[in-house]
């Protein structure tokens, strides 16, 4: 088959894949994938039900193919916030106020996200690579804690999880979700190492510059 005839039958399966991602991710927003039937997955995305295992084994691939997409648009979030922030402790700190503010904000994606998340702990996944490296630059620069490099990306990633469900399941407001990353920033910050008062410093721009920035939330 040449190149030509390839490129729209790739097209089009790149297509039923975005289409189911879209409609499993309405979906999900309002129930678990254990709830969800295929039919109802395909129905919603109007493609054929052979369509779907073309593209995922199970529903809970599907859901984890979902919660990767979401955990990808708030990588580039954080990579954004990031940009031209060269020391590993604002750089961590202004990571977490990202996740905070991604909850506050989007709540029904920040869910979807919640459920496929074994990439959690893993500092060698390739959504988790970026936190790995601030935590060695943090380490090879003396600012962290050399303990930090061994289990620094699953001790963040957790207090940005953890951050996250208290943000969704308790509807925190603008005020209440500022005070709730004041704190765990400075507790992330200092368990990694940093000084306390360095650290409250830290928290409380990454907190200023990124927390309830947008009011725009979404149910």
């Amino acid at each position: 088959m040449t190149a030509t005839a390839q490129n729209p039958q790739r097209q089009r399966r790149l297509k039923t894949r975005a289409a189911l991602i879209e409609a499993g991710a309405q979906l999900l927003a309002e129930r678990p994938i254990d709830a969800i039937p295929v039919n109802d997955i395909v129905d919603a995305a109007g493609v054929a039900k052979g369509s779907f295992f073309n593209h995922f084994d199970d529903k809970d691939a599907f859901a984890a193919a979902i919660a990767a997409e979401i955990r990808e648009d708030l990588e580039a979030r954080v990579t954004d916030a990031n940009k031209d922030v060269t020391d590993p402790a604002s750089r961590v700190a202004r990571g977490i106020a990202t996740f905070i503010q991604f909850a506050l904000v989007d709540p029904k994606r920040t869910r979807i996200m919640l459920r496929g998340h074994e990439w959690a702990t893993s500092g060698e996944h390739r959504l988790n690579v970026g936190i790995q490296a601030d935590v060695s630059a943090g380490v090879a620069s003396g600012r962290f804690l050399p303990r930090a490099d061994g289990a620094g990306v699953a001790y963040l990633i957790g207090v940005c999880l953890t951050a996250q469900v208290a943000i969704v399941s308790g509807r925190a407001t603008p005020a209440q979700a500022k005070m709730l990353a004041s704190r765990l920033l400075l507790l992330a910050l200092t368990g990694l190492g940093v000084d306390e008062a360095d650290a409250r410093e830290v928290s409380q721009q990454a907190v200023a510059d990124l927390v309830a920035a947008d009011q725009g939330a979404c149910s």
